[in-house]
């Protein structure tokens, strides 16, 4: 597969600054002198792909950590890793996870890593929708093209603000730093509307497939796609409160007017109906995309590190350029000698990185969410003497031992069996037990996205921005909202399993098949970045991430004269959620300005901040 155009752009992007995206003071300004500097980008189609690498660059974004340092797996603000605290905080600086695992996160240090950096790709994005027309040598189909890639990437970075803070100010055109502009927020319902009409005119523009050339560029399919994800939060309790659930988030709302910010003034089913006809329309456009579920019919990793021997849920996120992916980063992509980041130094991992990795422990919480291989529940035994042999026994859904490793794994040639156990019994302790904070034995760190495979190679991620397994659970969840448990809900939860390699669920009843696609896409999208969104989506953020995270930890043991791993269950940390966290506050810096609220009585700021 050849993998040039792209990410040749995205280089440039990122080795020269480009003057209109540059930074300025005040991020809803143009910089100074941006209107000349416009005039000679957008003179041939050749400039204008800089700005378009570097509107890519801004808007879409993966949840792989970028290369700042100090950077970790996004997923540590949620119950799917934990990294020692306080010791390894500094791993996921950029988005404070240790002040937010504590309930001390502040408004001068929340875990969006950059307030302003979402108005830089939205202002990036508006400079080439509006000045394409300019080149010169570009003919209507490409230009078009170009509007569609822009439309979608404004459309992007409005909804990653609309997740964290819920209704924000609405920028459609770059701004003229010179009048000094402020916008308020806008309220939820207009966010939305405005990301759905934008996405639904880029798909108008932008075309059902791409050559392998541009491959990572924007298709119809990909503005679908976040169509579909942002109707289906919408539609989601956080947003469109039923009454029996507004006592749960009533200490994170104003309870007056100025609450049209942050959900609906009143729960509507229809919205459910209106998420379950987008997501239905990804899958029906799938097919002309070229898209379809990846799925061979091998659910089992069978061992070794090559390709062959993968399942396909572990092939999904190691295949590049897989039927299943709709829209991917592929930034990690360009060669080294661009100034590209190693994805493996920025997946930071005991595992891969070896001494001075970041373990990336598990919860045994989010471990017990996995089900057997039958479709039963499970609990990790309290202690034990063979941790490796008792994981094997369990015989967990196939995606447990495709995501997770664990003492005693046979991970790859290079690493041979993972030995994270501390010293006991004269054994001297594994070279994956301590770290800077001492030894632990922690025992389980997930590998997912992290090289196992071809002596490590990293050069086969791309972060998959949108996959189409997500999309079937989407149609899922909403048909089941709207109208209930029915054999068409039951048909795409199912398609997922089966591919899997577990068996059919038929939960009776919308509660029951509630909680089961709620599990089912816990498993299938974890460390994919959905898990934040989804624990808040469903406001069940406070009672999951609320309470003490626990771990297994080992100790070699001697038996017969052999190494065993014995383990037992220890604690992690006693993670606070403040009710408020279900909203992110503004940066102070912004609210000083006074602009977000109504200038009077309100500020703009978020409930309880």
């Amino acid at each position: 597969m050849k993998r040039i155009y792209l990410i040749m752009l995205l280089c440039v992007a990122m080795i020269g600054s480009i003057t209109i995206s540059s930074c300025s003071k005040d991020f809803l300004e143009k910089p100074k002198g941006g209107a000349v500097t416009t005039d000679t980008i957008f003179h041939t189609v050749r400039q204008a792909n800089y700005a378009i690498a570097q509107m890519y660059n801004l808007c879409i974004k993966g949840y792989f950590p970028g290369n700042d340092p100090g950077n970790s797996r996004p997923e540590t603000i949620t119950d799917q890793v934990y990294i020692i605290h306080p010791a390894y905080s500094w791993a996921a600086a950029t988005i404070n996870t240790g002040t937010y695992v504590t309930g001390n996160m502040s408004a001068n240090g929340t875990i969006d890593p950059s307030f302003s950096a979402h108005y830089r790709g939205i202002r990036q994005a508006n400079l080439v929708y509006q000045n394409v027309a300019m080149v010169s040598d570009g003919d209507e189909a490409w230009k078009q093209d170009v509007r569609g890639q822009a439309l979608f990437c404004r459309a992007m970075q409005h909804y990653e603000l609309f997740r964290y803070y819920g209704g924000v100010p609405i920028v459609s055109i770059p701004l003229d730093g010179t009048a000094n502009l402020r916008i308020p927020r806008s309220s939820v319902a207009a966010v939305v509307d405005s990301i759905v009409s934008w996405c639904d005119q880029a798909a108008n523009l932008l075309p059902p497939q791409r050559p392998s050339t541009d491959y990572g560029k924007i298709t119809r399919l990909a503005a679908l796609a976040l169509k579909s994800r942002v109707l289906l939060y919408a539609a989601s309790p956080k947003y469109n409160t039923p009454a029996d659930m507004k006592g749960i988030v009533s200490a994170a709302r104003f309870n007056d007017a100025r609450d049209s910010v942050l959900c609906y003034p009143t729960y509507d089913k229809e919205r459910w109906n209106r998420a379950a006809l987008a997501a239905k329309d990804v899958l029906t456009n799938a097919g002309q995309a070229g898209v379809s579920l990846y799925n061979t019919g091998k659910p089992l990793t069978t061992g070794g590190d090559n390709y062959a021997m993968l399942g396909d849920y572990e092939s999904v996120y190691n295949v590049y350029a897989n039927q299943e992916l709709i829209l991917v980063n592929t930034e990690t992509q360009a060669p080294a000698t661009a100034g590209a980041f190693e994805w493996d130094r920025y997946m930071s991992s005991k595992l891969r990185l070896n001494s001075w990795g970041v373990k990336n422990n598990v919860p045994i919480d989010f471990m017990q969410l996995y089900e057997k291989r039958d479709g039963s529940k499970f609990t990790f035994a309290p202690s034990g003497e063979d941790l490796p042999v008792y994981v094997q026994s369990l015989d967990l859904d196939p995606r447990f031992y495709q995501t997770i490793a664990y003492d005693g794994m046979y991970y790859n040639s290079q690493r041979g069996q993972l030995a994270y156990y501390k010293a006991g019994d004269g054994f001297t302790a594994g070279s994956l037990s301590s770290s800077d904070a001492g030894p632990d034995g922690y025992a389980f760190e997930v590998y997912k996205f992290v090289a196992r495979i071809n002596n490590f190679d990293d050069a086969h991620f791309a972060w998959p921005v949108f996959r189409l397994a997500e999309f079937y659970l989407n149609y899922a969840e909403a048909i089941n909202e709207y109208s209930g448990a029915n054999g068409e809900a039951d048909q795409y939860l199912n398609l997922i399993r089966s591919r899997a390699g577990m068996p059919e669920k038929h939960p009776g009843g919308g509660a029951a098949f509630r909680e089961a696609i709620q599990l089912e896409r816990t498993i299938e999208l974890a460390y994919e970045g959905h898990r934040y969104n989804d624990l808040n989506r469903w406001l069940t953020a406070h009672t999951v991430l609320n309470k003490q995270f626990r771990g297994i930890a080992t100790t070699a043991k001697r038996v017969n004269n052999q190494l065993k791993r014995s383990w037992e269950i220890v604690p992690f940390i006693n993670r606070i959620y403040p009710i408020r966290y279900y909203y992110v506050p503004f940066p102070l810096n912004e609210i000083s300005k006074n602009y977000l609220g109504d200038g009077k009585t309100w500020d703009g700021q978020n409930p309880g901040w």
